[in-house]
């Protein structure tokens, strides 16, 4: 495992993997940073569908059995928050292993998880040593660490230590120090079961005052784990739109187009309830139901009558 400076992660495993033109299955939509830094890399992206099993590899092994690398959030989807079956999660393994591909696992929230037990990670289950496990302490400590990490397959070991002390920038050791104390003393394990509470409270607040705020206006989509879900709108609104116009209230509601590849069928917005109390929340879905009745003219025309 090599501890790096996370924000150039991905910079680093396209730079040692892919060539110029090299295909990427990525999901569609899917985490706008890894979209960026693989397309900065040179990579030709082939945006793939997510449905409730996770990205379909099926549409993959269709447009691009030649891909060199696929880019997948199996725990917890982003943004869409779905959770990979483990079915699928076999059929991307056989899949890479055919093609000579490697799979980057991004699990940057899937220490938070909510009733039942996760699916074990692509990793643990990968025999043939094509997944790169990727993960950060960003999101289960705090944002300023800026401290990620790669699993990677004992072939590609050296090449990735050979490459970080090369050309990146190290991580102090003192930091490397306080952290790796910080675990060994069961520190960080009492951490994430304390705030894996407090997050599930969070999202059962935001379902809550949903069911109460938001019926007929937005659906809020339950989660088994991460910091954010998504709201599909029931009207024919745009998602834009709508965003803009909560923004203007103060409240955070990113159109889930924003992380699209390409054009997708799915509209709604992207909500977090992590960093916000339960009574933030609540007037935060009063806020957003405002937001909603106001831009719905049938809502208007029937206030009207």
């Amino acid at each position: 495992m090599n501890l790096i400076n996370e924000t150039c992660t991905l910079d680093l495993i396209g730079s040692v993997l892919l060539d110029p033109g090299d295909k990427v299955w990525f999901e569609n939509p899917g985490a706008i940073g890894a979209r960026n830094s693989l397309i900065a890399g040179g990579a030709t992206l082939v945006p793939l569908p997510v449905d409730a099993d996770g990205l379909v590899v099926a549409d993959g092994l269709r447009r691009a059995p030649d891909f060199r690398l696929a880019f997948v959030t199996p725990m917890h989807q982003q943004p869409l928050g779905v959770t990979m079956s483990l079915e699928r999660r076999l059929a991307l393994l056989r899949a890479a292993q055919a093609a000579g591909a490697v799979v980057i696992e991004d699990d940057y929230d899937g220490e938070f998880h909510y009733g039942k037990r996760p699916l074990p990670t692509l990793k643990s289950i990968d025999t043939s040593g094509v997944v790169l496990y990727v993960g950060t302490f960003s999101k289960t400590l705090f944002p300023a660490l800026r401290l990620g990490f790669i699993v990677v397959p004992p072939p590609l070991v050296d090449v990735f230590d050979n490459v970080v002390s090369a050309f990146l920038q190290g991580v102090p050791g003192n930091l490397q120090a306080v952290l790796a104390e910080f675990i060994e003393q069961g520190h960080f394990a009492t951490h994430v079961r304390r705030m894996r509470r407090i997050y599930s409270e969070r999202h059962q607040a935001l379902q809550r005052a949903a069911e109460t705020r938001l019926e007929g206006l937005l659906d809020i989509v339950p989660t088994d784990s991460g910091l954010h879900t998504i709201g599909r709108l029931v009207s024919d609104l745009c998602e834009h739109a709508v965003s803009h116009a909560a923004a203007e209230r103060r409240i955070t509601a990113a159109p889930i187009g924003r992380f699209a590849v390409s054009p997708i069928p799915a509209k709604g917005l992207v909500l977090g309830f992590s960093g916000t109390t339960p009574d933030e929340i609540v007037a935060g879905v009063e806020t957003l139901g405002e937001v909603l009745e106001d831009l719905s003219p049938h809502l208007h025309g029937k206030e009207t009558h």
